[in-house]
């Protein structure tokens, strides 16, 4: 019978202790910064256009009041605001100030040093191709 790979050494497992120290090191940098990683997504899909509370909520894949909440604690650090909307009064949508536009692109360039700490130790060849297969597999999961 053939040796069974270890469990720690399974991709999925590779990738998941991998995903919560990226995560625990984002959210180190950002601490600061008074953001948390959950707050980036809203910042990045505001950056092209407002956007409904409701449109955000399903962007991100959270249910309303999780939205409600991250929206709140961006509100206190001045990050977006809600404004009604032209077209419809009856609803809100939110839009970035230029706070979280300096925000976001602060998370940006701390996400980049991670980045490149975390592929030091590969080849820049290595580094593009891993950036490539991650890329295809959060698209075939529908994360992207």
């Amino acid at each position: 019978m053939a040796t069974e790979e270890p469990l720690n050494e399974r991709t999925g497992f590779l990738l998941s202790k991998l995903g919560q120290l990226v995560t625990n090191r984002f959210a180190d940098r950002l601490a600061p910064l008074g953001l948390r990683p959950r707050h980036c997504a809203v910042l990045e899909l505001l950056r092209t256009a407002p956007m409904s509370q409701l449109e955000l909520a399903r962007a991100i894949g959270v249910t309303a009041s999780v939205v409600v909440d991250m929206l709140d604690e961006l509100e206190r650090l001045g990050a977006i605001k809600r404004v009604r909307d032209s077209t419809d009064r009856r609803r809100s949508l939110v839009e970035l100030t230029p706070e979280g536009t300096r925000l976001g692109r602060r998370a940006r360039q701390l996400a980049g040093q991670l980045d490149a700490e975390l592929v030091k130790p590969l080849e820049p060849g290595q580094a593009r191709a891993l950036h490539e297969a991650l890329r295809e597999m959060a698209r075939d999961a529908g994360l992207s």
